[in-house]
């Protein structure tokens, strides 16, 4: 039945009388329960009869058994499908026009996996895993077994995280971090805005102007007065050379 690409657990499953939507919500949310990775799960639906045919994958490409299988199924509705499941086989049935089925004891699963060995397939296959579907005509002595190929894509369970997410992720924790480094720059940056100063009433602005007078002639003036490094100093132009004068 083929090894290239086989999942671990393979499901299927019949709901009867559901819209599209509501059979793809439910494979997902059954895979959900049952499959403990969901990552690393796919499930499908297909249209049979009056219901759909879900089937769930854990592991493997994520490639879906169900084109093949629901043609198979339409057209021999009394045969036996036969789908490999990691080491085991899923076999589905028909029973008062319902597919049923559910995996075979690994004893009996290796004994179909020997037996279906030695059947070449009725379409070429490329080394991939397949099942086969036994149609109810089948005598013992002319065995001819329908292949059931994994042809469709599936969907998976967990969707990665999309590029547009991810970028926007990406910027977030980036601009995030321009954030932080800016503000740190700022705390520790020697040019921040100065912290307000307790003065005392000598210290204040209008206490200098006396020493301020002192300072200059007729011929100069004063052009700055500046509070620094705890005193005041003042600084003087005019026709004579530019001066400072420290007050306290």
């Amino acid at each position: 039945m083929g090894s290239g690409g086989l999942a671990t657990n393979v499901m299927y499953g019949f709901l009867e009388g559901v819209e599209r939507r509501d059979a793809l919500a439910y494979a997902r949310s059954f895979a959900r329960r049952t499959v403990g990775s969901s990552e690393r799960c796919w499930y499908a639906v297909e249209p049979l009869w009056t219901g759909f045919l879900y089937e769930i994958h854990e592991g493997g490409p994520g490639r879906s058994f169900l084109p093949d299988l629901v043609t198979e199924l339409d057209a021999n509705p009394g045969g036996i499908a036969l789908v490999p499941s990691g080491r085991r086989v899923f076999e589905l049935t028909v029973r008062n026009g319902r597919p049923v089925g559910g995996l075979l004891p690994e004893a009996k699963s290796r004994q179909v996996q020997l037996q279906m060995a030695a059947i070449r397939p009725t379409v070429p296959v490329d080394g991939k895993a397949y099942g086969v579907v036994i149609p109810p005509w089948v005598t013992a002595d002319q065995v001819r077994l329908r292949t059931i190929r994994a042809t469709r894509r599936m969907r998976r369970v967990a969707a990665p995280v999309s590029v547009p997410l991810a970028l926007s992720s990406v910027g977030f924790a980036a601009g995030l971090g321009l954030l932080t480094t800016g503000g740190g720059l700022y705390y520790w940056s020697p040019h921040r805005v100065p912290q307000p100063q307790a003065l005392t009433l000598e210290q204040m602005p209008h206490r200098q102007w006396e020493a301020a007078l002192a300072a200059i002639g007729p011929d100069n003036y004063v052009s700055k007065l500046e509070y620094r490094d705890g005193k005041w100093t003042i600084e003087i132009a005019g026709s004579i050379a530019s001066q400072t004068a420290g007050v306290r």
